[in-house]
C-alpha cells in the first residue's frame, strides 16, 4: 500500500550503499494466458547472454505500486524510509526476475489475485522463453509483499507443480476480512485512496453481493496445493494495513494449513520484533507492513528446487 507524506526511519543499523544496478532490464509485451489481452512484464537478469537455465522469480508487486517501484525501491514518502527493493540482484544471484505489471480487472496496480492474473503468473516461464532466457523448471519461486504476496501464496495454491518455493511478507490472505478492515480504518491515506471501495469495484461488488468473487480471489480455498509447497510467511499482528493478520491472514492460514497437513513444508515468523522494541503507534505500524527482504527471500528461496 503507498504511503503519502514523509516519516522519520526507525532507528536500525545503517544501510549498505547500493553499487549502480548491474542487471540487464527486458521489457516484454505478451498475451494473457487467460484472455489474450495484450499484457506486460519487466524482465531483470544477469548481464550478457547465458547459455544455461537460470531461477525464475515471480516477483508480483504491492496494490497502489508499479513493478518499477517495487523494484526501485517502493514508491517516495514509505513510512519505512527505505526499501531495497530488488535493484541489482538479478546480477548478484545470477537469476531472472520478472515483474508483472498486472492485468486487473478495474482498477490499476489492483489486479489483487484476479483469476487472469494468476493465470498470467503462471505462464511467465513461456514467456520468458518464448524471447531469449532460458528458465531452470526446477527453480520456480514467488515472491511479493502484502498484495504481491497474495497473489504468489494464490499462484501456488493454483499451480503448485510450478513453484519450487516462495516467500511472501504481510501478505492478504482472507479478502472479504481486508476489505472490511478498509472499509473501517481510520487511516486518512485509506480513506483518501478510496480502498474499500477500489477493492470492491476491481472485485465487482462488495463481499455480501459477490462472495464466490472474493473466495476466489483468497488463500485459504488454495490450502490443498499450498502445503505441497515451501512456503515461508512473515507477518506481524501490528501491521496497521492488513489487520488481524493473527484472527484472519497469515497466522490463521499457518493454522488451517497444519491442521490439513501436519508436516507440510510451511513456516511462519512474527517480525513484530525482529527490528527492535517497537512503540506501537500509526507510523511504526506502517512501516511494519511496509517491511520486506527480498535479497534475505532471493537467499532463502535458492536452497529449494524441485526434485519431481
Amino acid at each position: 500500500m503507498r504511503k503519502r507524506g514523509t516519516m522519520e526511519p526507525l532507528n536500525y543499523s545503517a544501510i549498505p550503499q547500493v553499487s549502480p544496478d548491474e542487471s540487464a532490464h527486458t521489457t516484454i509485451h505478451f498475451a494473457s494466458a487467460a484472455d489474450g489481452s495484450l499484457q506486460t512484464v519487466e524482465v531483470y537478469s544477469p548481464p550478457g547472454k547465458r547459455a544455461h537455465p537460470l531461477p525464475l522469480v515471480i516477483a508480483p508487486h504491492p496494490i497502489t505500486w508499479t513493478a518499477g517501484e517495487d523494484y526501485h525501491g517502493g514508491p517516495a514518502g514509505l513510512s519505512r524510509g527505505y526499501h531495497r527493493g530488488y535493484r541489482h540482484l538479478a546480477a548478484r544471484y545470477n537469476l531472472l526476475i520478472a515483474m508483472p505489471h498486472g492485468h486487473q480487472r478495474a482498477v490499476e496496480n489492483a489486479s489483487l489475485a484476479y483469476p487472469p492474473q494468476i493465470a498470467d503468473l503462471a505462464s511467465l516461464a513461456e514467456v520468458l522463453e518464448g524471447q531469449v532466457f532460458l528458465v531452470d523448471r526446477t527453480r520456480i519461486y514467488a515472491c511479493g509483499l502484502s498484495m504481491g504476496g497474495l497473489e504468489a501464496l494464490v499462484l501456488a495454491g493454483r499451480y503448485p507443480e510450478l513453484l519450487a518455493a516462495l516467500v511472501a511478507f504481510n501478505p492478504i490472505v482472507d479478502l472479504v476480512a481486508w476489505q472490511e478492515d478498509m472499509e473501517n480504518s481510520p487511516l486518512p491515506e485509506i480513506k483518501e485512496f478510496r480502498t474499500a471501495e477500489n477493492i470492491a469495484r476491481e472485485v465487482g461488488g462488495k463481499p455480501a453481493q459477490v462472495p464466490h468473487l472474493y473466495r476466489e480471489r483468497s488463500v485459504f480455498p488454495y490450502l490443498a496445493g499450498i502445503v505441497q509447497v515451501p512456503v515461508l510467511i512473515f507477518w506481524s499482528g501490528l501491521d496497521i494495513i492488513v489487520p488481524r493478520q493473527r484472527e484472519r491472514h497469515s497466522y490463521a492460514l499457518y493454522m488451517q494449513a497444519r491442521a490439513l497437513a501436519p508436516d507440510c513444508p510451511l513456516a511462519e515468523v512474527d517480525h513484530t520484533h525482529l527490528h527492535g522494541s517497537i512503540d506501537p503507534t500509526e507510523k511504526n505500524r506502517w512501516r511494519l507492513h511496509e517491511w520486506c527482504d527480498y535479497e534475505w527471500a532471493l537467499q532463502w528461496l535458492l536452497q529449494h528446487r524441485k526434485t519431481t
